[in-house]
């Protein structure tokens, strides 16, 4: 089993930094960005061999409403890979990077990213990712990791626009009861969209939901896990909230591993101390 990192976000909270604009972690990119190493290196510390990048809040259009300038996305996209890479050579480890891609829904901080079904044209989405891919391969990370997609209509489009991509890249939908992504398709189609990647999972997803979900798919690749604590995303005040639930339990981790997850690490709500302990 490989480890992964949890959530970034959480790290950078329990830092004693406040997230709270549209841009989430990516805020700190450019106001505070040693807090964004310090965070990947509490990870590495924790036994994390893969971290992943502050890049998924990212978007033309969300740093656009946030002020910054085309050119001024473009550093942040670069920079966050680098900012991971600066934590990697900091701990001595050996510990690869993934940039994280982040879905469309991601972009609108309202949640979306929950539910899928944008409504908008496939074009609309193409452009979206088509730049930000480009910069972000540019960075030359180790993985790309196309996370929390709610739609596997989206998938198919940056499958499109990663047809000859050098860079090996992992997909993790986000889910719902009844083993369904967040847009209402079943894991098993979700799954079967994704063979050409070199992982295919469930990320930000509820922990006691992760197990059928494995069970009812079947994959050529191995499977990622990184769910989240269980809570419930509030959009309008930026919260989890209510009470984390299975979390971390070890009978969880060896059933995931069991079923063919070969990464597991955590998601939103999962800090340092928790991939240490797992």
């Amino acid at each position: 089993m490989i480890k992964l990192d949890g959530g970034l976000s959480t790290a950078l909270e329990n830092n004693g930094n406040k997230l709270t604009t549209s841009l989430w972690s990516g805020e700190l990119i450019r106001s505070k960005p040693a807090e964004i190493t310090k965070a990947h290196l509490d990870f590495i510390k924790a036994g994390a061999q893969i971290i992943i990048s502050a890049s998924y809040q990212l978007s033309y259009a969300g740093c656009g409403a946030r002020g910054w300038s085309e050119s001024e996305t473009d550093q942040a996209l670069i920079t966050s890979t680098q900012l991971a890479k600066n934590a990697v050579a900091q701990s001595g480890e050996s510990v690869k990077v993934a940039a994280s891609i982040g879905p469309y829904g991601a972009s609108l901080a309202d949640g979306s990213e929950y539910k899928g079904n944008y409504g908008v044209r496939k074009s609309v989405l193409k452009d979206f990712h088509a730049r930000r891919l480009e910069k972000l391969i540019l960075s030359s990370p180790d993985y790309l990791a196309l996370e929390t997609m709610p739609d596997i209509s989206e998938v198919a489009i940056l499958l499109e626009l990663l047809d000859g991509c050098p860079i090996p890249f992992w997909i993790s939908y986000s889910c719902r009861e009844g083993n369904q992504t967040n847009a209402g398709q079943s894991f098993q189609e979700a799954v079967d969209v994704a063979q050409v990647a070199m992982a295919v999972g469930v990320n930000c997803t509820k922990p006691e939901l992760i197990t059928n979900l494995l069970q009812s798919a079947k994959a050529e690749i191995p499977y990622i896990v990184y769910p989240n604590a269980g809570k419930v995303w509030d959009a309008e005040v930026k919260e989890w909230l209510g009470v984390s639930t299975t979390g971390f339990a070890a009978n969880l981790v060896d059933q995931w591993n069991n079923l063919g997850a070969t990464i597991i690490g955590g998601c939103c709500g999962i800090g340092a101390k928790e991939i240490s302990e797992m």
